[in-house]
C-alpha cells in the first residue's frame, strides 16, 4: 500500500473514527447516568461531556499505536455502532 494512502487512512480513522466513538460513547452515557445513578440530566450531560473529552483522546493515543490500520477501523465504527444501539435502548426502555 502506497504510504501516503495508508498515513491517510490511519488519521482519518484516528480523527473521525474517534471522533464517532467518542461522541456515542458521550450519548450512551448521558442517556444511562440518569437512568442508572438517578442523578440529574444536566449533571450527566456535563459530566459525559467532560469524560468525553479523555476518550477521545485515549482513542487518537490508541489509534496511532496500533499496529494495525484496519483494527482501528473495525473498532471505532463497531463501539460506535454499539453504544448508539444501547443509547436508543436505554432511551426507549
Amino acid at each position: 500500500m502506497n504510504k501516503v494512502l495508508a498515513m491517510s487512512l490511519r488519521v482519518s480513522g484516528a480523527v473521525l473514527g474517534g471522533y464517532a466513538f467518542s461522541a456515542a460513547c458521550v450519548a450512551l452515557a448521558a442517556t444511562a447516568l440518569p437512568r442508572i445513578t438517578g442523578m440529574a440530566r444536566s449533571e450527566a450531560v456535563l459530566l459525559s461531556s467532560l469524560l468525553g473529552f479523555l476518550l477521545y483522546l485515549v482513542a487518537l493515543l490508541w489509534a496511532f499505536a496500533e499496529r494495525a490500520t484496519w483494527r482501528v477501523w473495525a473498532v471505532f465504527v463497531g463501539g460506535a455502532a454499539v453504544a448508539l444501539l444501547l443509547t436508543f435502548f436505554v432511551k426507549s426502555h
